[in-house]
């Protein structure tokens, strides 16, 4: 039922171009133009090209906004006015619930895949080991789609759990160091390397393509693993109170 439920979530997933142009279309293009204004300009810090830490910091920092596709669907099909139709079916709602964080975290993790893929063949990107690569992409989906599930289900205000959801991805970019450098010690130095969901997904491929850094690499994996596994923890607790 779950494998059923998530192959027609996909299919309705894909009729909605908006997503995939926000989360395919617009990174490309933004990688496009900043790689070009970068030139042949290496990272002095990484010792990688500009081009290669553009499109690394572009596809993960997309994947921190993919869990709006689960937001919209809990909230379309559970949560809102039309819920009377879910609950009318012999279908249970948390099995629903399930199929369409599965089915969206796979789709998102997908788009970043295109990314990586078009970004290596066309720009020359070097992303090291793509298996590896896969495995962070699908980690850093599954802690974005639980945690926008979980603020959707914790908060009465729809509006306001986008809003706060938009904000932490935000922030997560600003602690990246990705506008601005971070202060290399002290406490904020420990939150942008290891306290943030694209950091963590930076370290992991930065020790894939360098060699460098690898039980940092490792640590940040295992981290946004066990994140996403205590997210999945609230989240069923919360959806097994509010759609029951």
């Amino acid at each position: 039922m779950i494998l059923r439920s998530s192959y027609f979530m996909l299919k309705r997933m894909l009729r909605g171009y908006v997503g995939l142009v926000m989360l395919t279309v617009l990174p490309l293009a933004l990688i496009t133009v900043l790689g070009l204004i970068a030139g042949n300009g290496v990272d002095e810090k990484l010792g990688i090209p500009i081009m290669d830490g553009i499109a690394i910091t572009m596809v993960f920092a997309t994947q921190l906004f993919g869990g709006n596709y689960s937001m919209e669907y809990i909230i379309s099909d559970l949560l809102s006015s039309n819920k009377w139709r879910m609950n009318s079916l012999p279908y249970n709602s948390s099995i629903h619930a399930f199929a369409i964080v599965l089915s969206c975290t796979i789709f998102t993790a997908l788009q970043g895949l295109v990314i990586v893929l078009f970004t290596q063949w066309v720009y020359g990107v070097n992303w090291g080991n793509i298996g590896l690569v896969i495995v962070v992409l699908l980690a850093l989906s599954t802690l974005s789609h639980l945690a926008f599930v979980v603020l959707v289900l914790w908060m009465k205000n729809h509006k306001t759990a986008g809003n706060v959801s938009t904000w932490l991805g935000l922030i997560s970019i600003v602690l990246a160091g990705v506008w601005f450098p971070m202060p290399e010690t002290g406490i904020l130095s420990v939150i942008s390397t290891y306290g943030n969901p694209l950091s963590l997904s930076q370290n992991a491929v930065y020790a894939i393509i360098t060699g460098d850094g690898i039980s940092r690499g490792i640590v940040s994996v295992v981290i946004l693993i066990a994140s996403s596994l205590l997210m999945g923890i609230v989240a069923t607790y919360l959806g097994r109170r509010k759609l029951a």
